[in-house]
């Protein structure tokens, strides 16, 4: 596919990247050198340097009616403009734009139409930041087969009733109904399980489930925490203040701005959200504001380096948990387990997002795991792929890098084993570690 992409910066060099694996002819337009040049040595990307907007620039991209184009700058204004040059002068159809939350997001779908999809980071950040608090002890959750599967993970502690136990046992534990594991990480490697692997402390574990019973598999492996009451949000921008109209009504809630005009504009457009003009760094502050009760401390400022640094000190005082946004990989090496609780990559978030309309045939959700080092996709039996149609799992021959541990059959949610049948129409849910692996498995039973 021949796929344009606006924006070479965190969000589009990373799309970039990614579709460039996966037989795709990528071309990343940008009008900063700096972004471009990361870029120019990756094989299947080529750079234009310009402005997105002019529709000379999109011509040296060789942008055609059969191009996927990308709108994925920093600028609503560039996105939306380009967006309508690209669907006016060179007639293209297929058209994903960014947007970042502002008074555009009401009137986008007005002004330009023929977009297919329009992407808000910021919403998809903050979704997954509310469910997070919602439910206590987990890592991450994403939601497949219209959020009627939910794919939670946590780490297993001593604590935990099937910690140093094998996984079979976890049916023994929880026979009402069934739960899988389709995946762990262990010393920085991931591990696609079976019914005899023990579960060690320290685990980071993958579990499906249903929303109601996410809590009963996590005290399989860790105590339950309590449930959180008192939130504290360091950031007034677009995340920020998103996050605390999502959560006011749940939480006692406070949010830190430094800026004093944005704390300002935070103030007018939260009524009823308290919003604390001051250094969330500022140790003193931090021990008269109570930081030692803080349940959670969720840092979503746009500085990778205040988001950290404002984390760190706020575990040292006391605060229960954090939450920190990370755009930077590079933090992620550095930056211990046990020093943060929970980090959440935007990035990763909006990659995950945009490849469920990138990738071909029956692929209606993709979600990017631990950096990357495994995905987990939902795919649909039909025309595309046909040769699963009338299969057992156990014929399916996936190796040891891949798992399909349920799937959505109708309105219900069916625990793969196998013995199970594929039938058409069902939504199978697949985890997998190896892409190169699953793409020959996928390739086979098109």
């Amino acid at each position: 596919m021949k796929i344009i992409i606006l924006g070479g910066g965190s969000i589009g060099g990373s799309v970039a990247t990614e579709l460039s694996t996966e037989d795709n002819d990528i071309v990343v337009i940008d009008n900063n050198e700096a972004n471009l040049e990361p870029l120019k040595s990756k094989e299947g990307i080529k750079t234009v340097l310009g402005n997105a907007t002019s529709p000379n620039t999109l011509s040296k991209s060789n942008l055609d009616e059969n191009s996927l184009l990308l709108c994925l700058t920093d600028s609503e204004e560039i996105n939306l403009l380009a967006s309508i040059v690209a669907h006016a002068k060179f007639d293209v159809k297929k058209i994903i734009c960014r947007l970042k939350g502002s008074e555009y997001k009401k009137i986008a779908k007005q002004i330009a139409s023929h977009v297919d999809f329009f992407i808000n980071p910021e919403d998809l950040i903050t979704d997954e930041i509310k469910s997070l608090l919602k439910h206590p002890g987990a890592l991450e959750i994403l939601d497949f087969a219209e959020e009627k599967i939910k794919l939670v993970s946590v780490y297993a502690k001593k604590s935990g009733i099937l910690v140093g136990r094998q996984i079979k046992e976890l049916n023994n534990d929880l026979p009402d109904y069934e739960t899988r594991i389709p995946a762990l990480y262990r010393d920085e490697n991931l591990i696609i399980p079976t019914g005899d692997t023990t579960i060690l402390e320290g685990d980071e574990v993958f579990f499906i489930a249903d929303e109601k019973h996410i809590e009963d598999v996590t005290q399989e492996l860790q105590k339950l925490e309590d449930k959180y009451k008192n939130i504290y949000v360091v950031g007034a921008g677009n995340i920020g203040m998103s996050l605390a109209s999502k959560i006011n009504n749940d939480f006692n809630l406070k949010v830190i701005e430094k800026d004093p005009k944005q704390s300002k504009i935070a103030s007018d457009l939260l009524d009823d959200v308290l919003i604390l003009n001051a250094d969330a760094a500022d140790k003193d502050f931090l021990a008269n504001e109570g930081i030692a009760d803080c349940d959670v401390y969720v840092a979503v400022t746009q500085d990778d380096e205040t988001n950290v640094l404002c984390s760190l000190m706020a575990k040292k005082l006391g605060a229960k948990k954090t939450i920190t946004i990370i755009n930077n990989d590079a933090y992620f090496d550095l930056i211990g387990k046990n020093e943060l609780d929970i980090i959440i990559s935007p990035v990763q978030i909006t990659v995950s997002y945009i490849l469920k309309y990138v990738r071909k045939g029956s692929v209606s959700n993709v979600h990017k795991v631990k950096k990357g080092k495994a995905e987990v996709l939902e795919i649909t039996i039909d025309n595309f792929a046909e040769g699963l149609k009338g299969k057992k799992i156990s014929e399916l021959e996936m190796g040891d890098s891949i798992e399909i541990p349920c799937l959505q059959r109708g309105e219900s949610v069916v625990i793969a084993h196998k013995e199970t049948e594929l039938l058409e129409g069902d939504h199978l849910i697949i985890f997998y570690k190896d892409k190169k692996a699953f793409d020959e498995f996928y390739n086979k039973f098109k």
